[in-house]
Parts: C-alpha cells; sequence; structure tokens
C-alpha cells in the first residue's frame, strides 16, 4: 500500500473544511443567526456546532440536511426537544430525516402523564426513605 502524501491530506483537509464551513454559513444565513455567537466544539471543523452556550449543538450530517431540505430553525429544535423527552423516558429517538417524514412519535400529552406518574413515585419513594 503506498501511503497518501502529506501535501495530498492538507488539500482534501483544506477542501473538506471549507465545504464545512460554507454548509454552516448557510445554515446560519437561512436561520437568521450571526457567526459570532457559536464555535465548532474542539475546533473540529465538520464536527459538532455549539450556537449559544448550548441553546442548540448540530453535527454535521444534520447541518447539511437542513440546508439541503429547507429546515427551519423552527423545526430542528422542536426535533431536539422531543428526543431529550424521548430520552427521559428510555423511548427511541428518531433522526433528523425521519422526524421530518413524519416518522411514529409520542404526544406530549402522553410526556406530561408519564412526568405526572414519575413525580408520584418519587414522591412515594422519598415519603418511604424519610420512614427510617
Amino acid at each position: 500500500m503506498e501511503k497518501t502524501k502529506n501535501s495530498v491530506k492538507r488539500m482534501l483537509k483544506e477542501q473538506y473544511e471549507k465545504a464545512c464551513n460554507g454548509y454552516l454559513v448557510e445554515l446560519l444565513r437561512m436561520w437568521e443567526l450571526d457567526a459570532y455567537y457559536g464555535y465548532w466544539i474542539g475546533q473540529e471543523i465538520g464536527g459538532v456546532y455549539d450556537y449559544g452556550g448550548g441553546m442548540f449543538t448540530i453535527g454535521m450530517n444534520d447541518i447539511i440536511y437542513c440546508v439541503e431540505h429547507d429546515i427551519g430553525r423552527e423545526q430542528y429544535i422542536e426535533w431536539q426537544e422531543y428526543c431529550c423527552d424521548a430520552a427521559e423516558f428510555g423511548f427511541d429517538m428518531p433522526n433528523l430525516k425521519s422526524w421530518m417524514m413524519g416518522c411514529p412519535r409520542t404526544s406530549q400529552e402522553v410526556f406530561k402523564k408519564l412526568r405526572e406518574m414519575k413525580k408520584i413515585l418519587d414522591d412515594a419513594i422519598k415519603a418511604e426513605k424519610e420512614k427510617y
């Protein structure tokens, strides 16, 4: 196997980073956001981008998907919030593409009821512990 020359590796990395930053700039333009408030986590261009100090994070695959499919910021945030709700109860978390295609999902009413039930359980556990 012949090794790849360093000059080729450097050129490929530059092209990749330029493409990643191009997609990012377009996403920020679409969502009317200021690049000043975001950064590539770990300075890894093409990895995960953080906006607003944790307001939201987005990976390169989702950046590309949002740009190529005209996904609005509100839609993206709605998907992220759903994933947080699903994770809280151990439900499957759909990827962004599946979400946008209308995959099956649990309603907010069900999440609300589950949180109410969880509070009742937590209160019962706390009351039992206080008996000791």
